[in-house]
């Protein structure tokens, strides 16, 4: 085994899929506002090397459940750095779609709530017990 495949740990994992999600968040949230702008589902599809059902699904349950941001975006966005801790807890505290999911037409009924997703992701080890009090706090 060769060193640098050696040296790949499990943080190099997380951040290799906080990277992979938050690049799906977008794609899901790019496909939908092209679908909403008239552009053919199989103009979407050929452009993000997806099928046309896929395109489909992508944009129904962008439908359900809105493109703006979603807690975990937030969280994931501090993560990598894009924000600052002081930033996602403001944004956290002021988002508005802090309400249990709604139903996905493809899909249905979607499980979970914002607040299991903040228990999610302080599982997950993105966020810590005082930043999920001062979230949770602010929603209470």
């Amino acid at each position: 085994m060769s060193n640098h495949v050696a040296a790949v740990g499990e943080s190099d994992l997380k951040l290799a899929y906080v990277h992979a999600r938050l690049a799906e968040i977008e794609r899901t949230r790019r496909v939908f506002l092209a679908a909403e702008g008239g552009m053919p589902q199989r103009d979407i599809a050929r452009a993000v090397h997806l099928s046309q059902a896929s395109v489909h699904r992508l944009v129904a349950r962008a439908k359900a459940l809105g493109v703006g941001e979603s807690v975990e975006e937030i969280v994931l966005q501090r993560y990598v750095g894009k924000i600052s801790t002081e930033q996602m807890l403001a944004r956290l505290r002021a988002t508005e779609a802090w309400v249990p999911r709604r139903v996905d037409p493809v899909d249905g009924v979607l499980p979970g709530s914002s607040e299991e997703d903040v228990e999610a992701l302080l599982d997950g080890g993105f966020l810590t017990e005082s930043e999920v009090d001062q979230i949770l706090d602010a929603h209470g």
